[in-house]
């Protein structure tokens, strides 16, 4: 009775440990040196550094003739410079208050502003030449916040995104604001703010200054543990990149997304260094997942191994916390293995509901699974609900059930056939 209550006891202290060590590497990830791991300052470049440095430590291997890193090229539009909105005498906080579109050009000055709303539209837009304005005396307030016309609400977004091309653009919005990464830029920046803090004034104060890069260098980050059968590949993957800084002031430290996932690997890694895998085990931390897939694009391309020699991939992301179980995208055409996955689930009592969803194209898995590789892209579902925002920290993401997803995963792995 003493040594099983002994055995009993030791199992919460292996949980703690590595629920605790998925929490420093959060922490790590998304303090300020990692500039939100984004394109300002290589933020995402410092991120691979650290990740390689934590797989040498845990004693993961780089394949062979190769190193851990797998470099390629982008475009993408950076704000690395100071970021200033002023409503009449209110200076608004970027990130919390407004976002500046991605894709965004510069402008600096102080502008006249005019109100655009549902009972002015035709008026305004029917006597104005977007080619004949000073764009540096102008900026339109774009205010339908309380318009219900959805075919009218289109047109207005397309003309805000078109009107970047002539003058600096304002709009107001009641809903959710989500950061995201341009590729491309306009010519003038269009600013979202959010309904609470917009007033209607005669004057605004914009500060917006660009940085577009035509060809950035990002990396993505590879390791591998060799199995009882080397030629046979499983793939952990997760995406490392997040949408980094929007001016000095405003970072984006995707806790959650994705740094939840990275945790999970660097977990999963030290866990297969103790316990030695039947199949090789890779791992994949992408970057340019945030800037269209890029990473894994990139390297289903140019894969370290032959895709078809792969078993199963089983991309994370989102693994703050799974209060209330997990959704596998793509398990919809891959029964067999959700059904499997749903047995190990209910014997073990792990989580509280493994989810079937159909495939979509918004994670790492989907150019794998392009090429006919078997792959499951997995996310928590619970009370975390900050995403692409600035209150995705370390702070907000308490990783419930994190070890139970880690379970999971393990002996989803043992039943590979």
């Amino acid at each position: 009775m003493k040594l099983i209550f002994s055995i009993l006891l030791l199992l919460p202290v292996f949980s703690f440990g590595q629920k605790d060590y998925a929490k420093t590497i959060i922490d790590t990830l998304c303090s300020d040196h990692y500039k939100g791991r984004g394109y300002v300052d290589q933020g995402d470049v410092r991120a691979a550094d650290f990740i390689v440095d934590e797989l040498k430590k845990i004693g993961v291997q780089p394949f062979k003739k190769r190193s851990y890193t797998q470099e390629y090229d982008f475009k993408v539009n950076t704000f690395p410079y100071p970021i200033e909105l002023v409503l009449g005498d209110d200076t608004l906080t970027p990130g919390a208050d407004y976002l500046v579109n991605p894709i965004s050009g510069t402008a600096q000055g102080e502008f006249d502003v005019v109100e655009v709303n549902k009972e002015n539209y035709k008026k305004i837009f029917s006597a104005i030449n977007f080619k004949q304005m000073d764009p540096s005396q102008t900026t339109f307030a774009f205010n339908f916040i309380d318009c219900k016309n959805e075919d009218l609400l289109k047109e207005v977004n397309a003309l805000s995104y078109k009107a970047t091309q002539y003058f600096p653009v304002l709009t107001v919005t009641n809903k959710k604001q989500m950061y995201s990464v341009g590729r491309q830029q306009t010519t003038y920046p269009l600013i979202t703010i959010d309904s609470a803090a917009y007033s209607k004034v005669d004057k605004a104060q914009i500060k917006v200054t660009n940085k577009f890069i035509p060809k950035y260098t990002s990396k993505n980050v590879i390791g591998m543990i060799p199995g009882k059968k080397k030629r046979k590949y499983v793939v952990f993957s997760a995406h490392y990149d997040h949408l980094g800084m929007m001016g000095p002031d405003a970072m984006f430290p995707g806790a959650n997304d994705n740094a939840s996932g990275v945790a999970m690997l660097l977990s999963l890694a030290k866990y297969y260094m103790a316990n030695k895998p039947n199949y090789t085990i890779v791992f994949c931390f992408f970057s340019g997942e945030e800037a269209g897939l890029l990473g894994s694009k990139h390297f289903v391309s140019h894969p370290y191994f032959r895709l078809k020699k792969v078993k199963f991939v089983l991309n994370v992301d989102i693994m703050g916390g799974a209060d209330d179980g997990v959704t596998l995208v793509n398990s919809a055409k891959q029964i067999e293995a959700y059904d499997r996955m749903v047995a190990i689930n209910d014997k073990m009592k792990l989580l509280d509901k493994v989810k079937k969803r159909g495939q979509t194209q918004n994670s790492d898995h989907y150019f794998f699974s392009q090429m006919g590789v078997p792959a499951f892209f997995i996310y928590s579902m619970g009370s975390v609900k900050n995403y692409h925002d600035i209150y995705d920290t370390a702070e907000n993401t308490p990783l419930n059930k994190f070890d139970e997803v880690q379970t999971l995963l393990q002996e989803f792995v043992k039943g590979i056939k």
